[in-house]
């Protein structure tokens, strides 16, 4: 049973890493509207039988984020089988089907309120990043299922480190809400010229979204520091993941930037950002609970 827990844990994690590049395409294909302003239904039906491609685009987003609902539902049954009530084992499959249902509600947001495709309002704005905090804690609380099989009792952990990670979560959000503010303002405003692009990051009269720009790698090195520190101060495998896909998602970020941002290159930052949170969360973890296994 804990082994066929550990499995679903993992098939969720994947499908919601792909939901989740996936409804990127859905942005910069500008497909956000190919269901209209329907939902969850999609321009009124259940399976539109004659989509265009920016419908069937939109339409694959919603049909599998339905599935990732129905197994992360299979995997809090399993966890109240596994798990004591109030253990973590059960806490961490809770909150993996709260913010399911919370990533549901802010596309549904972004549908009705009209927030997709050229949509250019603070409300987006704000909305697209919150969603990405929200996608960010729904993939750690992936994590911690996956991790919490073997990690059962919380670990003597000094004051300092439990400051260390608060902040390191909580600039790791900050580098997640204005990347993917960011991201809309590459989608709303392309730019043709590096250095244009970057004259318009400090011009009072640029569009907000473009202003926004400059906080995203300013957070990111930040980011980058504290992951190094907690990386050399701690010595494990994991922690050498970490460590090493934070120099790739510098050195990709900045060729992104010099690349000005294709469509190809905001799908492959953010699946490495992706990445490097879930090795994050899994050091974190490993940092604040002690290993029992669960046999079936």
């Amino acid at each position: 049973m804990a082994l066929t827990y550990k499995k679903l844990n993992y098939f969720n994690l994947l499908l919601a890493i792909f939901i989740i590049l996936w409804g990127a395409w859905v942005r910069l294909s500008g497909s956000g509207a190919g269901c209209g302003d329907h939902w969850p239904l999609c321009n009124g039906e259940v399976i539109p039988l004659a989509a265009s491609v920016k419908t069937l685009i939109e339409y694959i987003h919603r049909l599998t984020s339905g599935i990732f609902g129905i197994t992360v539902f299979a995997a809090v049954l399993a966890a109240r089988k596994l798990f004591e009530p109030r253990s973590w084992g059960r806490k961490f499959a809770y909150a993996t089907l709260f913010f399911t249902l919370s990533e549901a509600l802010i596309g549904a947001v972004l549908v009705k309120k009209g927030l997709v495709v050229d949509n250019d309002s603070t409300l987006r704005a704000w909305v697209i990043g919150f969603h990405l905090i929200n996608t960010f804690v729904l993939l750690g609380s992936l994590v911690g299922q996956i991790s919490i099989s073997d990690k059962v009792e919380f670990k003597s952990v000094d004051r300092n480190s439990v400051l260390l990670w608060f902040f390191g979560v909580v600039i790791f959000l900050f580098v997640g809400a204005t990347g993917a503010i960011s991201a809309l303002g590459n989608t709303l405003f392309p730019e043709t010229s590096l250095v244009a692009g970057v004259l318009k990051d400090f011009q009072s009269s640029s569009h907000f979204l473009i202003r926004l720009r400059i906080f995203h790698p300013l957070f990111a090195i930040l980011l980058f520091a504290i992951i190094q520190y907690i990386s050399h101060s701690i010595k494990s495998r994991t922690s050498k993941y970490l460590s090493n896909t934070s120099y790739v998602a510098v050195i990709f970020g900045a060729i992104n930037w010099l690349l000005l941002a294709p469509k190809w290159g905001a799908i492959l930052h953010l699946f490495i950002a992706d990445i490097l949170w879930c090795f994050f969360i899994a050091v974190m973890v490993d940092s604040f609970f002690t290993k029992q296994k669960i046999v079936d």
